[in-house]
């Protein structure tokens, strides 16, 4: 995870997931990553930092950020890569032969993607694009592609609300407009215009609604609390969009999560937009001028009938879109089922398959996903049968910072020899 969006959107794989796959998290240091990932209850490593705007030291974060995953990627020996577009993940996945499956979804950051999407092996991509597109982007094989409609936030479709109101608790009255700011390290960010502090000072002089800001960098908090904005100091296990009544800002997915969630949303951004922002102007608010801009939300704050419309247009508009997280979720399973119907002996007993499993783990201590191929079985059975092996005391569970690992006992290891003494002498 290389940026908040991704922590956000690989959340609910996580979770939906974790009961059947072990997942190891690397996060960089940036922009909020590690917060999030607290606020979500998700374990992670950090692993490299964002190099600023600079070309030198983007470079020199790049290199710096294989070194640091190499290690860990050789050491846990992860069966897929996922990730938005991390070049040092994709590197090294590719380096050490491990599937990497990559999201797309900005064109104009094309030397970030000519580093991904040549070495994925399975790109997910919204249908904005076209194959020329995405040909240009580094994807040179389309049957890599796999197409869904939409936006790359509709991750929030499914999504419940899972807390109280955040703002209420922090001492704020309804209405509450949030507003996130520009991406001033994004490649495609031009010279900065103050478009957006303008307006949230005029938003905040008519004491109309409350203004919480979630700013990038020190230099944003600092601007925005000088407005008189309050600022959302702590990540929230919800998406901070979902507690707001109107939404304001500079940050592409940000305004793309406000109108999956049905939120009034009106957007500032006033560089080159990507193509699922040249989608979304279509069916939201969108000026470069700050007094404009602020009569927007005016309207949304004051007409509740005008917020209620927004909703009910964005909501017809939504049901149309898949949402790309469950789409890489039923992948994950068909490549496990099939997985399982290529290379699963069907004809083991019972004993044969425990058997497999004692050996599987004989040598070193192995997490699930790792006696599963081995063992060539599903998750699922091997739940059960671990479980058995651990009452009859065959095999031992070791519970560490990277997850739990299985190893035969003396005990199994005496049972593994015995059988294999009695094949032996059976059938040779």
């Amino acid at each position: 995870m290389s940026t908040p969006f991704q922590a956000n959107f690989f959340a609910p794989l996580i979770k939906e997931l974790e009961a059947d796959y072990e997942f190891l998290v690397m996060a960089r240091d940036h922009d909020r990553i590690a917060s999030i990932l607290k606020a979500k209850k998700i374990d992670y490593m950090v692993v490299g930092k964002h190099g600023g705007r600079e070309l030198v030291n983007k470079l020199e974060a790049y290199a710096k950020g294989i070194q640091e995953i190499l290690p860990i990627v050789e050491r846990e020996k992860p069966d897929l890569l996922l990730t938005e577009r991390w070049p040092e993940a994709v590197r090294v996945a590719f380096g050490l032969d491990i599937p990497a499956w990559a999201l797309f979804y900005d064109e104009r950051e094309r030397h970030v993607n000519q580093m991904v999407f040549p070495l994925a092996s399975k790109i997910f991509a919204p249908r904005f694009y076209t194959f020329q597109d995405l040909y240009q982007n580094g994807v040179t094989d389309p049957e890599k592609v796999t197409l869904f409609n939409g936006f790359h936030t509709c991750y929030l479709k499914d999504e419940p609300v899972l807390t109280n109101d955040p703002f209420g608790e922090m001492g704020l009255e309804k209405p509450i407009v949030f507003v996130r700011p520009e991406p001033e390290f994004a490649s495609f960010f031009p010279r900065h215009q103050p478009i957006l502090e303008k307006t949230v000072e005029l938003l905040i002089n008519t004491e109309k609604a409350g203004v919480v800001v979630l700013p990038r960098t020190e230099s944003q908090r600092s601007t925005y609390s000088k407005l008189g904005a309050t600022i959302l100091e702590n990540s929230l296990q919800d998406n901070p969009v979902a507690h707001a009544d109107v939404a304001l800002g500079a940050a592409e997915t940000m305004l793309m999560e406000a109108f999956i969630l049905g939120k009034p949303v009106v957007s500032s951004i006033y560089w080159t937009p990507s193509k699922p922002v040249i989608e979304l102007h279509r069916h939201i608010n969108h000026s470069t001028e700050p007094r404009l801009l602020a009569g927007y939300v005016d309207k949304f704050i004051d007409d509740e009938d005008e917020r209620n419309a927004f909703r009910e247009r964005a909501s017809l508009l939504v049901n149309s879109m898949d949402n790309p997280v469950k789409i890489i979720i039923n992948e994950i399973r068909a490549l496990n089922e099939k997985g399982g119907e290529q290379e699963s002996p069907k004809r083991r007993s019972q004993m044969e398959i425990l058997i497999d499993i004692i050996q599987a783990v004989s040598f070193r201590p192995l997490r699930p996903t790792h006696i599963m191929r081995s063992a060539n079985i599903s998750y699922n059975e091997l739940k059960k049968i671990i479980e058995t092996l651990e009452k009859k005391g065959l095999i031992s569970t070791e519970s560490t910072v990277g997850g739990k690992f299985y190893q035969a006992t003396e005990e199994g290891l005496k049972v593994l020899e015995n059988y294999k003494g009695i094949r032996d002498r059976l059938f040779r």
